[in-house]
């Protein structure tokens, strides 16, 4: 077998196997154009030439170290005949870099009877030339910069500073305006005593409604009672009324208190009517149970305040 280089007017062409015969092969390397600029896609063509039952095996891919990568998977044209297998391999590559590039590829193997040969491939080297304006060859590029200096720990305090103001601003512009404030709920007596001194003002029981002027003045007593004591809400009946407060040590005897809520069952729901002078009278009555029960708490008051006695000593 005889290895040669023949040049080729048409492309730079390195031909690495010659004298084909039944026993050897062809193998032709092309790269057009032989000029490009930086990036523009240029071909290397791999041809082979060998007996009709010979494999080829050609490249995958060529290295990229001389800045030379391919742009699409390569390409296998056939024009074999009769007395040989003829199969070129067209790589579309392109260079990244200026000057003088070589496109490197491995070994192409040709297998005849079971039997490999390697043929290493010498690609002509291509000239790249820049794609910027003649005119900016000999411009120099400025020096690089100094570096900045490092900012000072002090930001930190102006961003912490800043974050705050804009926080009591923000909470200046957003609460609310001229909310009116909650009037405070009155002490039971106070409301019961109010109520009582409506009452007399508008005296009902010289008006022709003695009824009306016992029932409110009950319902005053009942509501000071249901403040001040939860057990005996004001939806209790006359028995109930008694039987939830008889455990709380009232100032008030349970007769007493049963007689006048009676009272107010029978004007509220039976219609029985009542004497001037008696409406007054059991008005009076109801004033005078709060009244006792007020004084009554405000003692047990004092005494909490003032804590156990120890016992004089004789």
């Amino acid at each position: 077998m005889v290895i040669a280089l023949l040049p080729v007017s048409a492309a730079v062409r390195c031909v690495i196997a010659q004298d084909v015969t039944a026993r050897s092969s062809l193998v032709t390397v092309t790269a057009s154009p032989e000029t490009v600029t930086v990036g523009q896609p240029f071909f290397v063509r791999i041809r082979v030439r060998a007996p009709k039952a010979a494999t080829i095996r050609f490249p995958a891919l060529p290295d990229s170290g001389d800045a030379v990568e391919p742009i699409d998977p390569r390409i296998i044209d056939q024009a074999d005949d009769a007395v040989a297998v003829d199969r070129t391999a067209v790589y579309r590559v392109a260079a990244w870099d200026i000057g003088t590039r070589t496109a490197r590829f491995a070994s192409v193997g040709v297998t005849v009877g079971g039997v490999e040969q390697l043929f290493s491939l010498r690609v002509p080297p291509v000239e790249v030339r820049s794609v910027l304006p003649s005119d900016t060859a000999s411009r120099k590029p400025k020096g690089a910069r100094a570096p900045l200096a490092a900012p000072s720990g002090l930001w930190r305090f102006w961003l912490l500073l800043g974050v705050l103001l804009a926080g009591i601003a923000w909470y200046l512009w957003r609460r609310p305006k001229n909310v009116p404030r909650p009037t405070p709920t009155p002490d039971a007596f106070s409301a019961a005593q109010a109520a009582f001194n409506s009452l007399d003002v508008m005296a009902l029981h010289e008006c022709g409604e003695p009824g009306r002027h016992v029932i409110a003045h009950v319902d005053v007593m009942r509501a000071y009672v249901a403040r001040r004591f939860p057990a005996a809400p004001e939806s209790c009946t006359a028995t109930e009324f008694t039987t939830a407060v008889a455990p709380l040590n009232l100032p008030v005897t349970s007769e007493r208190l049963r007689a006048l809520l009676r009272l107010d069952e029978s004007l509220r729901f039976a219609g029985v009517t009542v004497a001037p002078d008696d409406a007054a009278f059991f008005a009076r009555e109801a004033r005078s149970v709060v009244q006792g029960i007020q004084a009554e708490h405000e003692a047990r008051l004092r005494a909490e305040d003032r804590g156990p006695q120890r016992p004089k000593r004789r």
